[in-house]
């Protein structure tokens, strides 16, 4: 009996190592220089972007109302021509390493790129994302009111209106919770020009997980968003909106990626993750380059 259970044994452990060595192995996104950088979790890989890039960026504090400055990173694309401004914001995460990095992709790509902390203020001492870290950005987020979030956009975009080398266009790229709310700022900013949602929820009312497109009809500005085919939750809203924008005669466009999880742009390290990037931004770029010229 001893026997035939050292057998057996042998036989599942044999049969796991296989299991294991049948598995594919990790994937690992080609250089692509043509999208945004991703991100392994420990911000190594933006940080090296951010040392590496030739553009210039810079911090600033642009003040809000009540006089709070926020923190906000501003990268210039290379060249003398005026550009147009595209207002980066950031998932539930705040304002990270990754996020200014994109930033830095954005401004590769020809235009102002302004990213915001919209959590300024509301870390330690008065302070914002950094201070918070990740996890503590993700709880003080749910305390930013679409009119706080609209009111720091706002501050943003006059001060990118204001600045030299801005043609007066402005655009708006979001990711994650920063996807949903670059549609609520096209929902409540007339004077936006164009927006871009990736993976962004829809506009729910207070209290309530049901999606409230009433407020579409009050959009000026033409919107493009990119869903993951496997993010059925967040992906599951775009048709809805896609339906009602129709109705009402405005633009929007949808694009869904098979296989694509939430938060690919940052996760590119599976093939299906890679590939709605490396198809998504190019897209986004035609796309500013059209509304914001």
């Amino acid at each position: 009996m001893r026997n035939v259970l050292l057998l057996a044994t042998a036989l599942w452990l044999g049969g796991t190592v296989l299991a294991q060595q049948a598995q594919p192995p990790a994937f690992t996104p080609p250089k692509n220089d043509a999208i945004p950088i991703y991100d392994t979790g420990d911000d190594s890989l933006p940080i090296a972007g951010l040392k590496a890039s030739p553009r210039k960026g810079e911090w600033v504090d642009i003040k809000l109302a009540d006089g709070t400055p926020m923190k906000t990173w501003i990268v210039h694309p290379q060249g003398t021509a005026k550009a147009g401004v595209v207002i980066v914001i950031h998932e539930i995460f705040g304002l990270t390493e990754w996020v200014r990095a994109v930033a830095d992709h954005v401004a590769q790509d020809g235009f102002i790129a302004i990213a915001p902390d919209l959590l300024s203020g509301m870390g330690p001492n008065g302070t914002g994302s950094a201070e918070l870290g990740k996890q503590g950005s993700t709880q003080a987020i749910r305390n930013l009111t679409v009119d706080a979030r609209v009111a720091r956009l706002n501050a943003a975009m006059n001060y990118g209106k204001a600045m030299p080398s801005s043609n007066g266009k402005t655009g708006a790229v979001g990711f994650c919770w920063g996807g949903g709310t670059s549609l609520l700022y096209a929902i409540a900013q007339p004077a936006l020009n164009a927006a871009v949602m990736y993976y962004g929820p829809a506009p729910t009312q207070p209290g309530s997980p049901s999606p409230d497109l009433s407020g579409l009809a009050s959009i000026k500005a033409p919107i493009l968003a990119m869903y993951g085919g496997s993010d059925n939750r967040v992906t599951s809203t775009a048709q809805p909106i896609a339906d009602e924008m129709k109705k009402l005669g405005k633009p929007f466009e949808f694009h869904v990626y098979d296989g694509a999880a939430h938060g690919f742009v940052r996760q590119q390290t599976t093939e299906p993750n890679y590939k709605a990037t490396a198809e998504s931004w190019p897209l986004v770029v035609a796309f500013f380059k059209d509304k914001l010229k």
